[in-house]
């Protein structure tokens, strides 16, 4: 087979999440021979697109099984296969196609990819994009249609199945606008087709709809201050748009005084490979406000989907006044063939086993950095559903070693439960791929029995405090910190 084919092929959705990387695991000459005889054109689009048409009989027969993840294989009971194929199965028939499409396949298919997020949150399915072979023969020619794909210059906040508009880089749109349609799309028929995601972009949405995203021009239904509201653009390239958006949200633009209330604001909308800026920034403006007289600050992690630990010893130093911080009581991991390359514990004979970690391989505690403790301080730490991963780690330890204050809404269930993240693998003969799959299984110290993150303050999300373009969760914590709460 053309290594080319197998590498270049693939045109990813813009923007996915950083661990959606292009697989082609699967993709043997027999697969993908059966993966070439169903693709079919997307029509009407301005770039060479091909989607995969799947026939109908391959779709609720059985679910294939995500044997590398320490638990989804063994919770998927044969009562909840079925259970999930009742639903799969009516789905499938009310949609009445003899054969689906890839977004009409992710819809059918959603009870099993919900019920396995709903386990492990890192777990995720995503649509992978295909440039057509037979238009697009060079690599610099993939390139340039990547970086022509277009979308309208804001950021979305979703709020249960209301859209609005979250920062833009576009002054036509307002923050607070709510998205009726988008090219004549309602935005109900969008939202089947995602995770519900809080924080997203109009090219994530839309590429989840029969690669909608692939036009020149927008035309978007809202709805301002009660009143429709229509607006046609060209958008922006969907690479430098989403580059903008993202620095709007750098670190450095979201430390803030709210001398109404007397206390400080500081986002932390992600952590890096190296957190060691992102100390410095934190530890100085914690510093900076205490010497204002501030003593009451608002840590925002609703955003942070999570990153790298990279110094967290000297990050939650600034915050915890103990010598030892405990973090885990134990932690297992799931042996693969990834897991054999990276831990020399364990034997080849052991594959497909959940294993113990020994001790040498756990960070069961770790002792604090005593010089970063800022003393005098209250923290209160907004959190949500797209609080994750190593972002949900830090704001348990806040809340379990009683350093701060836990509001907004609850973490994803699970959020705490899986690390260790191996790279995901193309579903053949379809366009859908996992993100990523966990590794290891960890007993993360909690308050709650169950290992679940839930908020000392509950701020829920109402999409009605949102419509101004003020942030109601923040509004209403401001009001509860000035009660003296």
């Amino acid at each position: 087979m053309n290594a080319f084919r197998i590498k270049h092929l693939l045109l990813a959705a813009l923007l996915l999440p950083a661990a959606a990387s292009a697989q082609t695991t699967n993709s043997a000459d027999s697969l993908w021979a059966v993966f070439e005889n169903l693709q079919v054109p997307v029509p009407g689009r301005c770039f060479a697109i091909v989607d995969v048409k799947l026939p109908r009989n391959c779709v609720g027969r059985g679910l294939y099984r995500v044997s590398r993840h320490p638990r989804l294989d063994s919770l998927l009971t044969p009562e909840i296969e079925r259970d999930l194929l009742a639903e799969i199965n009516r789905r499938c028939d009310s949609l009445g196609k003899d054969s689906l499409l890839t977004s009409e396949l992710f819809y059918v298919l959603r009870p099993y990819f919900d019920w396995a997020r709903h386990e492990d949150p890192h777990y995720r399915i995503y649509m992978q994009n295909y440039a057509d072979w037979n238009v697009y023969r060079k690599e610099s020619q993939v390139r340039k249609l990547s970086r022509q794909l277009r979308m309208p210059a804001f950021s979305i906040l979703q709020i249960n199945d209301t859209l609005l508009v979250d920062r833009s880089l576009d002054p036509q749109f307002r923050r607070g606008d709510r998205i009726v349609a988008i090219n004549g799309v309602k935005a109900g028929e969008y939202l089947k087709y995602g995770y519900g995601d809080r924080h997203t972009v109009p090219v994530r949405l839309m590429s989840r709809y029969y690669y909608s995203q692939v036009v020149d021009r927008f035309r978007i239904d809202l709805e301002r201050d009660g009143k429709p509201v229509t607006v046609e653009t060209q958008g922006e390239p969907g690479n430098d748009a989403v580059f903008r958006l993202t620095k709007a949200e750098e670190l450095d633009r979201n430390i803030r005084t709210y001398a109404e209330a007397g206390c400080g604001y500081i986002a932390i909308p992600e952590f890096f490979p190296n957190n060691s800026r992102l100390i410095r920034i934190v530890h100085k403006a914690i510093g900076d406000f205490k010497k204002q007289g501030i003593s009451r600050i608002i840590l925002d992690l609703r955003r942070n989907p999570g990153g790298n630990g990279h110094a967290f010893d000297e990050l939650l130093s600034i915050f915890i006044d103990k010598p030892v911080i405990d973090y885990c009581t134990g932690q297992r991991i799931k042996v693969t063939k990834t897991a054999l390359r990276d831990y020399k514990f364990l034997k080849e004979e052991q594959l497909g086993q959940l294993v113990e970690m020994p001790d040498a391989e756990i960070v069961r505690s770790f002792p604090a950095v005593a010089k970063m403790y800022i003393p005098g301080m209250a923290y209160y730490v907004m959190v949500g559903p797209d609080t994750g991963s190593i972002a949900a780690s830090f704001v348990n330890m806040l809340q379990y070693h009683g350093a701060a204050k836990l509001a907004g809404e609850p973490l994803l269930h699970n959020a705490l439960k899986y690390g260790e993240e191996d790279e995901g693998g193309g579903i053949r003969p379809t366009l859908l791929a996992e993100t990523s799959v966990s590794m290891v299984e960890i007993d993360e110290c909690t308050r709650r029995s169950d290992g679940q993150v839930v908020p000392d303050i509950p701020i829920p999300a109402v999409a009605a405090d949102y419509l101004t373009g003020r942030d109601g969760q923040i509004d209403k914590l401001l009001e509860v910190i000035g009660h003296g709460i």
